[in-house]
Formats: C-alpha cells, sequence, structure tokens
C-alpha cells in the first residue's frame, strides 16, 4: 500500500510501530479488537489521522501515538505549573481524574469488545 495521503509522516511512523510491536497489521488489529485489517488501512496510507477512539485502543496496546502524531518520544511536554499552588492542585487533580476515566473507558471497551465475542459464539451456535 503507498503513502500518499495527507497524513504520510504520520503514515510512516504507524507502519513502523505496527512492525516492531506487532509484525503486521492484521495483528495490531485482533490486538485493537477490529475485525480485520482494513480498519486502519486509512490509517497506514495517511489518508486519515488517528482520533480519539483508535488513539485510545493503540495506546491500550502499547503504541505510542504521540511518537505516531508529532515524531517525539514519550510524552507530551506540558507548560510550567502555575505560580498558584491552590489551582496547581485542582489541576493535578483534574488531571487524574481524568486519567481514571479514561482508564476506565478503555476497560469498558474491552469488555464490551469480549461480549461481542461471545454473542458472535452464540449466534454461530443457534444458527447450526
Amino acid at each position: 500500500m503507498p503513502v500518499s495521503g495527507a497524513y504520510t509522516d504520520e503514515a510512516k511512523r504507524l507502519r513502523g510501530e505496527i512492525k516492531k510491536k506487532f509484525k503486521t497489521q492484521v495483528a495490531l488489529c485482533q490486538a485493537i479488537g477490529a475485525k480485520d485489517a482494513s480498519y486502519i488501512t486509512a490509517y497506514v496510507t495517511g489518508k486519515n489521522r488517528i482520533g480519539n477512539i483508535l488513539r485510545e485502543k493503540l495506546e491500550a496496546v502499547g503504541i505510542d501515538v504521540n511518537y505516531i502524531l508529532y515524531g517525539k518520544k514519550g510524552a507530551p511536554e506540558l507548560p510550567a505549573p502555575p505560580p498558584d499552588q491552590a489551582l496547581t492542585v485542582m489541576l493535578t487533580q483534574c488531571t487524574e481524574k481524568i486519567q481514571q476515566l479514561q482508564n476506565k473507558a478503555i476497560d469498558m471497551n474491552k469488555e464490551l469488545l469480549e461480549l461481542n465475542k461471545l454473542l458472535e459464539t452464540i449466534k454461530k451456535r443457534v444458527s447450526q
């Protein structure tokens, strides 16, 4: 598949990360619960940019999405905290709560994927 879209640099980095961690796009798609590799075709060709849903799925399986999007390894650099100590505490609490909610959303997504697989199994057995 040629890389030719508006997001070619991101597509190249995504391909590299997939190859390094999963060897194939099919293996990555299985890990994130996608039905087949066509799920990520638009991203590995550079036509689409990774959005929040795919980002969460990729991060859940150990892909550094910040590197893919911005070309920098590790967490993004945050601005210096404000001088107001009370505001700093509130910002820290908000950040922690957001991270907790993101983790819960990822866990719920995993559970939904498992439930969908179970339903597919039930449907197959009923239709036999």
